[in-house]
């Protein structure tokens, strides 16, 4: 018997499940609905297209891997050390949806690749504002040294880690450097060394 009431986001976590299981290729509504245990109506109810479905499938995803934890501030943490942290995380959860996922997004319709787009821009305005906040409670960081402004170094920031992430740069040790020289001067021996071995 079919369940009623079954809610939009019990409905996206079930077919976030079946993606990460079988792809995106392998989603569609009658496989959400068995596992759900409702009707192929009610999935529809909620999301009209299969294409709804997946826009939020990624939207799921997208989320996870960025809005969860990323943009948290740890005390004491310099930016240019969240920034190669940050890198680290983007790298792991792009290598997953690269490889299962990414090929197959091109399936989507045009309206369906725009709303993805649309959810994937919510995310980066999210890492923006938290980066900004990062930025802000680095009491050693001063972007004024670099004669920008905060937001100014964080679109840089961000736009060079999207680059980075899409040349399938392994790390971002340029980056964090550059930022280590315009936010806190000169690097110091031990530093360098410690960049030169990989270890920041």
């Amino acid at each position: 018997m079919a369940r009623q009431g079954i809610g939009r986001e019990a409905i996206a976590e079930a077919a976030y499940a079946l993606a990460e299981e079988r792809g995106l290729a392998g989603l569609d509504i009658r496989g959400v609905a068995e596992a759900c245990g409702v009707s192929v109506g009610t999935i529809y109810n909620h999301f009209p297209t299969k294409d709804d479905l997946l826009v939020e499938v990624i939207g799921t995803f997208w989320q996870r891997a960025f809005h969860e934890d990323l943009c948290r501030i740890v005390e004491g943490e310099r930016f240019d050390v969240f920034v190669s942290r940050v890198y680290a995380a983007m790298c792991s959860a792009l290598a997953a949806f690269r490889s299962d996922w990414l090929p197959q997004i091109s399936a989507l319709s045009i309206q369906g690749r725009d709303e993805g787009k649309m959810r994937e821009s919510e995310t980066f305005d999210h890492i923006r504002a938290g980066m900004l906040a990062v930025l802000g409670a680095d009491e050693l960081a001063d972007p004024a040294r670099a004669g920008v402004e905060p937001a100014e170094l964080v679109a840089f920031a961000l736009e060079s880690m999207v680059a980075g992430l899409c040349a399938g740069d392994a790390d971002c040790r340029v980056l964090a450097a550059l930022l280590r020289a315009a936010l806190y001067g000169d690097v110091s021996d031990r530093e360098r060394a410690a960049l030169a071995a990989g270890e920041r």
